[in-house]
């Protein structure tokens, strides 16, 4: 199975203990999948497996500290096993944020595509 051409932002879920369903940004710019937490915790995901150093743009150049568990991600019928991080995106539209850990070898972000 080749590459799923996938937009800017689309539908996922989230398997844990429970599924839930939700809309993901792709950002190819971020290095790991990121989910919110309170999206992870309806979703059921855990335990914590590790615990990973991330640069954060919004403290300028800063890092934080963030949990990692494992989750299965569904896009477009594709099911991917991956280690997310854990955190706080209140602020953010999409609660799942997809990086280059899922698109590198499944995805091509398509800008165009609505």
């Amino acid at each position: 199975m080749g590459k799923i051409l996938v937009g800017l932002t689309d539908k996922v879920k989230v398997k844990g203990k429970k599924v839930v369903s939700t809309v993901a940004k792709f950002d190819t710019g971020a290095k790991r999948t990121s989910i919110d937490m309170k999206l992870a915790a309806k979703a059921r995901l855990g335990p914590i497996i590790d615990v990973t150093r991330v640069k954060t743009a919004s403290l300028k150049g800063g890092y934080v500290k963030r949990p990692i568990v494992e989750a299965e991600i569904e896009v477009c019928g594709k099911k991917i096993k991956v280690k997310a991080n854990i955190e706080d995106r209140v602020h953010s539209k999409e609660k799942v944020l997809i990086g280059r850990d899922i698109i590198k070898s499944n995805f091509i972000v398509d800008l165009d595509k609505v």
